[in-house]
């Protein structure tokens, strides 16, 4: 079975962010337990990145446009 791309979307001025893995999360509510969230950092240089959480499911994190730039990409 293939697990479904999990993506979040980090605001444009963060750096960090703590989410829910929700692979971890199912696995947890399986075995009655929690503990399904993890930290990470997108340094605001970067647009994007792939981190993995702490039992090695992949994670996309992508930033979200400034609201300059995203006002600005409707009118075009």
């Amino acid at each position: 079975m293939s697990e479904r791309e999990q993506v979040v979307v980090n605001a444009a001025a963060a750096a960090s962010y703590t989410v829910v893995c929700a692979h971890c999360a199912e696995l947890d509510a399986a075995e009655g337990s929690t503990g399904s969230t993890f930290a990470g950092r997108l340094d605001l240089d970067l647009h994007h990145g792939m981190f993995l959480c702490r039992r090695g499911h992949s994670v996309r994190v992508e930033r979200a446009e400034p609201p300059e730039e995203q006002s600005a990409a409707d009118a075009a």
